[in-house]
Parts: C-alpha cells; structure tokens; sequence
C-alpha cells in the first residue's frame, strides 16, 4: 500500500487514514444512537473507550489463531507486530458485543436495548470498512468482460487486468442491510439480531465471490464457515428457547441443511461444472435469502411489534 504522509516513525497510508475517518464517522454515530435510544451519553462514551482497543485487539487475535500454523512457522514474532496487517471482522464484532456487554452492566441498563442502538453504527462501519478495501487493492473478484470494464463495477490492477469490485458490493449490501434494520421494530435485541442475520447469510454469497486474499481450510473459507455456524448457533436458540424439538422447529432445521448443501453444491459446480456462472451464482443467492429467512423466522424476527 502506499504511504501518504508520515508522523514520524508511522506511515499512514489511503487505507489507514479512510478507517480512521470511518471510525470517527462510527464514533458520533454511536452518541446519536445511544441518546436517541435514551441512553446515557457517558454510557456511549464509556462504550467506545473499550470497544476501540478491545477491537484492535481481538480483531487481530482471531486473524492470528485462524492462521494459526502460518505464524508458528514463522517463528519471528509477526503475530505481534500488529502494525504489519491481518485483522477479521468477526473479532471486532466479538469486541463490540463485549464492550455492549460491560457498558449495559456498568450501566445497569438492557443489554438488547444497547445491543439495538449499535446495530446502525456496526452496519455503517461494515460498509464504510469495505469501501476503504478497495483503498488496500483487497476485496476483488473474478476479470470482469470489457463493456464493465471501469468503476465502480471493476477496478484495474498493475497488470491491467480490471476485476469485478467485491468490496463495493458488500459496502453497498451493507447500507441496505442498514436501512432494513433502522425500519424494524420488535423488541429489545432484534435490530442487531437481524444486522447479524443479514450480514452473516449474505457474507456466504461474498466471501465466494472474492478472489483475493481469504482464510482457507483446504477448499473450506473460513468466512463462510463462520457465517453457517453462527446462523445455526442463532435458528437453534431461537427454536429451542420456545420449548422442545418438534413440528416445524425439525423443519426449520432440516431447510437450514438443504439450504447449506445446496451452496457447498454449487462451490463444487464452480471449478467441477461447465453450468452458467450466473446460474450458479443465482441459486447461491436464494440460498442465502433462505437461510436469512429460516434463521430470521425462528429468531421472531418477523414479528414487528408497533
């Protein structure tokens, strides 16, 4: 990446300074958010004192451990060094939940209404974030033909091959995930249950369309793993926190696995096919949509309250 300027010792690069403002954009929108939601405003600040550092940090440690035997073959102590790179969102999210977590106990307030007034800021930050990737030269996808062949659909690389731009499309579905989650009503929790939601099924759709740099386990990408554990994790406490495993809670769960299957199909269709890729790529997006719906019905999610 290249630096733009210097302060001292530190290069800041487009990336570094685009987050930074993006941070600080996600800093007041979370003040609006927290008072809006009558919240206190020292709860806010007391919010993104441990959200930031927790952030940096656990982002960070979860890059490490998924690429765990990279850095132990290593052996210079490049985990550490946290200014070379390699950070995940999941771990930022962990952090946000922890520092909620903290700020609603210190605070003595729901930890679903604080968790709700930080839905808009998270999703904000998700796009803001992807957008600043395009920045690093990171979230591409496959050539993109020649009459899309300039942005915001592709963006060129140092060997004039121009590729679809990934990030804006997951910067853009994050916006509207965002417009989505500021309409809902329901109660305490549900606007950040259904940010999770929404990021996590359609996450699966993104994370095959990228084709740069991306946590593998063999043919397995770690950002889709995640994302089909965690909507299970959420469609099964949502199922099972209304009574035993029975009627249409065993259907919800047998949809979620032909749903999943149905993907893991189409991952093998990709390289082992000669199918249309828009097909392929079709019916991996009405797989995610259905997965968005089995998780969101069993969660309750659309049951709007007025």
């Amino acid at each position: 990446m290249n630096t733009l300027f210097s302060i001292g010792a530190v290069s800041v690069t487009a990336y570094a300074l685009g987050m930074a403002l993006s941070l600080a954009a996600c800093a007041v929108l979370v003040f609006v958010c927290f008072l809006k939601a009558g919240l206190p405003r020292i709860m806010a600040e007391r919010f993104l004192l441990l959200a930031l550092p927790l952030g940096y940090v656990l982002a960070r440690l979860s890059y490490v451990l998924l690429r765990l035997p990279y850095f132990l073959e290593r052996g210079d102590g490049l985990a550490f060094r946290l200014w070379q790179g390699g950070y995940t969102l999941w771990g930022a999210l962990a952090a946000i939940i922890l520092a909620a977590l903290i700020a609603a106990k210190m605070h003595k307030t729901s930890f679903g209404k604080t968790m709700d007034a930080l839905a808009a800021p998270s999703l904000l930050l998700l796009a803001l974030g992807r957008f600043c990737e395009g920045l690093a030269g990171m979230g591409f996808g496959q050539e993109a033909p020649a009459a899309v062949s300039f942005f915001p659909f592709a963006v060129g690389n140092e060997w004039g091959e121009w590729r679809w731009t990934i990030f804006m499309l997951e910067g853009v579905a994050a916006l509207v995930f965002l417009v989505i989650v500021i309409k809902h009503k329901g109660k305490a929790g549900d606007r950040f249950l259904l940010a999770l939601v929404l990021f996590c099924a359609f996450q699966i759709l993104f994370e095959s369309l990228r084709e740069d740099e991306v946590i593998s386990f063999g043919f397995v990408r770690a950002g889709q793993l995640l994302c089909a554990i965690t909507l299970f994790a959420l469609m099964a406490c949502g199922l099972f926190r209304r009574g035993g495993l029975k009627g249409k809670k065993i259907v919800s769960f047998i949809a979620y696995f032909l749903l999943i299957g149905v993907i893991v199909g189409m991952e093998f269709a990709i390289d082992k096919t000669n199918w249309p890729i828009l097909l392929i790529y079709g019916l991996v997006l009405l797989s995610c949509m259905g997965l968005a719906l089995v998780t969101g019905r069993a969660l309750g999610l659309g049951r709007e309250q007025a």
